[in-house]
């Protein structure tokens, strides 16, 4: 299950400004910074059936590179934490396909049988494009407390219609350990910056955008 907590902040100045803060750089481990770019479409059925399974498809272009397909399923979110199953492919096409990727996608050990279930249920069915991304995103693997994280800078915009609207975010992702350290971590930001803790992600900020409920 992906665990990882979303913080909102006003602008890329005063978020980037953080990374330079003493406390904060301490914590991140030396050499392990990457900055990648995307482009994301996310993709359901004309009748919006993934929606129904609190499902989603996301096909991600790594700008110059190839793709990962995720599916994302269930979950909850609160205080800015959101926990949900997720599953990745890496490809080489931008056509996501059902079979594929039931064959060959990967998780940390979430239920097998709950992503079947969902994606059988789409078979066949054709899947259009209702919104998409493009953002740059720097990223560092951090230690804080017992655990190892990591960190990410999300900087660019929403496409939904004819409506944008900016990214610019913190994603703390825990990749081992406990996820007590990830909201005492968070709690540090919130109290030393403006940041907020943000509910939703980037779909379903999407989604609003779309006035889809």
């Amino acid at each position: 299950m992906e665990t990882e907590l979303k913080l909102r902040f006003s602008s890329k100045e005063e978020m980037l400004k953080l990374r330079s803060e003493e406390w904060f750089s301490g914590i991140l481990i030396p050499n392990s910074d990457k900055t990648e770019y995307y482009d994301t479409k996310y993709y359901d059925t004309k009748d919006q059936l993934l929606r129904s399974f609190n499902a989603s498809i996301r096909v991600r272009e790594i700008r110059d590179g190839d793709y990962i397909h995720t599916v994302k399923i269930g979950g909850s979110s609160r205080n800015g934490l959101h926990q949900r199953y997720e599953w990745n492919l890496e490809s080489d096409e931008d056509h996501f396909d059902v079979e594929s990727f039931l064959e060959n996608a990967i998780s940390d050990g979430d239920p097998s049988e709950i992503l079947s279930d969902v994606l059988l249920s789409i078979s066949g069915a054709e899947l259009v494009s209702s919104c998409r991304t493009s953002f740059e995103r720097t990223m560092s693997l951090a230690g804080y407390g017992d655990s190892l994280m990591e960190i990410c800078f999300d900087f660019g915009s929403l496409y939904a219609k004819d409506e944008k609207d900016a990214v610019c975010e913190m994603e703390i992702e825990l990749k081992q350990g406990d996820v007590r350290d990830i909201l005492a971590l968070g709690e540090e930001i919130v109290l030393q910056t403006n940041a907020v803790r943000d509910n939703r992600g980037k779909y379903e900020r999407c989604l609003a955008m779309l006035d889809v409920q």
